[in-house]
This record gives C-alpha cells, structure tokens and sequence, in this order.
C-alpha cells in the first residue's frame, strides 16, 4: 500500500514538472461575431420578406480583441406580409504595425435566426 501512494504522488509530481516542457504559448486570435434576430408573430399567411446582408471583413494582423454586433427586428400583430431588412458591415482593421507579436486569422461567428409565428387570433372579426 505504501508503494502505491509512493508512486502515485512522484508521478503526479513528475507530472508537475514536466508539464512545462509540452505546453506552447497561445496567442488569442481576434472574434468578430453578429448575432441577430428577425421575427414575426402575426396573421398573415405570406411568408415574411427576409434579408440579413452580413459582410466581415479583417485587414492586417490582429490579436486578442472582439468586435459584436447585435440587432433585433420584430413584428407583432397584423394581417399583412411582413419586410425585415438588415444590413451589416463590420470591419477590424489594424493599422498599427508595431507590435512585436503577430496575430492570426480572425474568427467569425454568425447567428441570426429567422422566426415565423402565425397567430389566427389576428384574423378574427369582432
């Protein structure tokens, strides 16, 4: 039993020691990310006219920072088609060629759901 808790505690040990040795340093790339929701809850039986134009652009190098954009569009009531339209140009650009680290690609993340919901309560006459 006294061996077994011997070796356990020189492995962790010499896990300790040794991690060092296999561990890289990471540079945190850029984010740029859009995040949005179109929705519609009416009665309309047409489907809603949707455009979400998103356009990420990255100049240069880049290194450690985020840049979001969010938006919300929504209809409630109604009996008529519905329009969204949304247009986004998001853009990072580093003009600063000094830093002795260099960066990556940037990531770029989109989510942007789309919500129909009919609702016959809107087609009633009273």
């Amino acid at each position: 039993m006294k061996l077994t808790v011997r070796t356990t505690g020189l492995l962790s040990v010499f896990g300790l020691l040794t991690a060092n040795w296999f561990v890289t340093p990471v540079m945190a790339q850029c984010v740029q990310a859009d995040v949005s929701v179109q929705y519609n809850i009416s009665g309309s039986k047409e489907p809603t006219e949707r455009t979400n134009d998103v356009e990420m652009s990255q100049e240069g190098t880049c290194r450690g920072n985020a840049s979001v954009t969010t938006g919300v569009q929504g209809n409630v009531g109604g009996t008529r088609q519905v329009r969204q339209t949304r247009v986004v140009r998001h853009r990072i650009e580093n003009r600063d060629n000094s830093h002795r680290y260099s960066g990556g690609s940037t990531i770029q993340i989109q989510s942007n759901p789309a919500i129909d919901v009919y609702n016959p309560a809107d087609n009633l006459d009273y």
